[in-house]
């Protein structure tokens, strides 16, 4: 009886008793959307600066008092979209036309209260762009680390804080139907931007490869994901072109010679490459160039040497590449006209323009002195 009695009295106690604050289930609160601008950094429409207003379904969660412990799942590519909104930004619409965002001041207020109100709760992050983590897994699991890796050091940054890598995908959400096509035009943009890595380290360069990601973004119609491809396929094409061996016409008219080719990089920080030459005969001798330095934002002109062997006409196939050999440009075609003569010809040829000269400026004077009779 009295041990019943002791377990009544525990009991009871228990339900008035205050539960430990890490008992309690933290609140989830999720900031991620749609890709809200496109490649070229243009943004869609202006949605996202009424939802940011503390009105709206972004601003209600950083404005209104949410009780702690909270814990924030964040795609960081979210946060970089609204900072770039308070610089001033524009929108891009179907037709092409521009037209300022009228959003900045709502954006600034947003992050500094998001700041403020997350300062000690947890927060977690999800890999840049909230790509299907499905799918990564599946198409580039390398790339899914540096997904994260970026996504973590800009929101560290921000926040002026340590952040924590959802690395499980515990936290991704939504779904998204596999297609040949996105795998397609992902693995090619990918690739293409993970090779102009290998040579340059420019800070656009790492925001084009972490962009990449929001082509598997779950849960947008094909419609919108069409054009986030489009968009994609345009600038990975720009940025490809940065980098580049210019073409030209070249005339020859001795067996050695030193050719100015000129060298083109576009990108905010120098560029290490090599040169690979493919003459398509063997009218000439001439070897590539490792190691080249290329300075941010310049043209350079780089003296080639040319061995010709006999004249006429030759087609040299120009590219760039890392120092293993793997191409980082297109080709380009440098056209030489290789017009050499003969030492004797030339000799020849010479004395006899000479003669002619001497022959013509002798009559010239008989006919002078004929006159004067």
């Amino acid at each position: 009886m009295k041990h019943t009695l002791l377990l009544l009295i525990v009991l009871v106690g228990s339900q008035f008793s205050t539960v430990p604050a890490s008992a309690v289930e933290s609140k989830i609160i999720r900031l991620v959307t749609e890709p809200n601008r496109n490649f070229a950094g243009y943004f869609y429409n202006d949605q996202l600066s009424h939802r940011l207003s503390p009105n709206g379904d972004l601003g209600r969660l950083v404005f209104s008092q949410i009780k702690a412990p909270r814990t924030w799942v964040i795609d960081t590519a979210l946060i970089d979209d609204i900072s770039a909104m308070t610089g001033g930004y524009q929108i891009g619409l179907i037709d092409g036309e521009k037209q300022d965002g009228v959003g900045s001041e709502v954006a600034a207020n947003w992050l500094i209260q998001f700041a403020k109100i997350s300062s000690l709760d947890n927060v977690l992050v999800l890999p840049y762009g909230n790509p299907n983590y499905r799918l990564m897994k599946i198409y580039a699991p390398g790339e899914l680390n540096f997904y994260y890796a970026v996504a973590n050091q800009r929101l560290s940054e921000l926040l002026k804080r340590k952040v924590i890598s959802d690395k499980f995908g515990s936290f991704s959400a939504g779904s998204i139907k596999s297609n040949d096509a996105l795998r397609v035009a992902y693995s090619q943009n990918r690739r293409t931007v993970t090779t102009l890595d290998r040579v340059v380290d420019a800070p656009e360069l790492t925001t084009l490869r972490v962009q990449l990601a929001r082509l598997l973004t779950s849960n947008i119609d094909q419609k919108f994901r069409d054009r986030l491809v489009k968009s994609a396929n345009q600038e990975v094409l720009r940025s490809s072109r940065k980098l580049k061996v210019v073409s030209g016409r070249y005339r020859l008219t001795s067996t050695n010679v030193e050719l100015p080719v000129t060298l083109v990089n576009k990108f905010s920080t120098p560029a290490l490459v090599s040169l690979e030459l493919l003459p398509r005969n063997s009218r000439i001798q001439l070897a590539g160039i490792k190691n080249i330095n290329i300075p941010a934002d310049s043209k350079m002109q780089l003296p080639l040497s040319v061995n010709v062997v006999t004249p006429g006409t030759v087609t040299v196939a120009a590219r760039l590449t890392d120092n293993k050999g793997v191409a980082v440009s297109k080709y380009s075609k440098l056209a030489l006209n290789l017009s050499i003569v003969d030492a004797r010809v030339a000799w020849f040829t010479s004395s006899a323009a000479l003669l002619l000269f001497i022959a013509a400026s002798a009559q010239t004077i008989r006919r002078v002195r004929k006159s004067r009779k």
